[in-house]
């Protein structure tokens, strides 16, 4: 099976069910057995978290535009593929990021 034969359905649905498999293994398996200095540190809030999240917005601006909009040279379906791919689980991560510190209080 090749990038090309999945559907952007297909990915919609994979990478989200990956990133709650994910989810649930630090939520249930890892974080209990951490120390509560372990998980302070897991996602600490650096001087740098803001600009990152905001250039994660900016690629998730970018996917979208480039997944449902462009139309140009540089259109393949493995491109629009792999840059879905990438925004969906980068959309998943931060949400799971946002998750853990609330339910933790880190």
């Amino acid at each position: 099976m090749k990038l090309e034969d999945l559907s952007l359905r297909q990915v919609a649905v994979a990478v989200p069910i990956l990133g709650l498999l994910n989810w649930a293994f630090l939520q249930f398996v890892a974080l209990p057995n951490m120390t509560e200095d372990q998980r302070n540190h897991l996602y600490s809030g650096g001087t740098f978290a803001p600009y990152l999240f905001a250039l994660g917005l900016a690629f998730v601006c970018f996917a979208i535009w480039f997944v449902f909009i462009y139309r140009g040279a540089l259109m393949t379906q493995g491109r629009k593929i792999a840059v879905f791919g990438m925004a969906l689980g980068s959309v998943c991560g931060t949400l799971m990021i946002l998750v853990i510190r609330f339910t933790w209080h880190i």
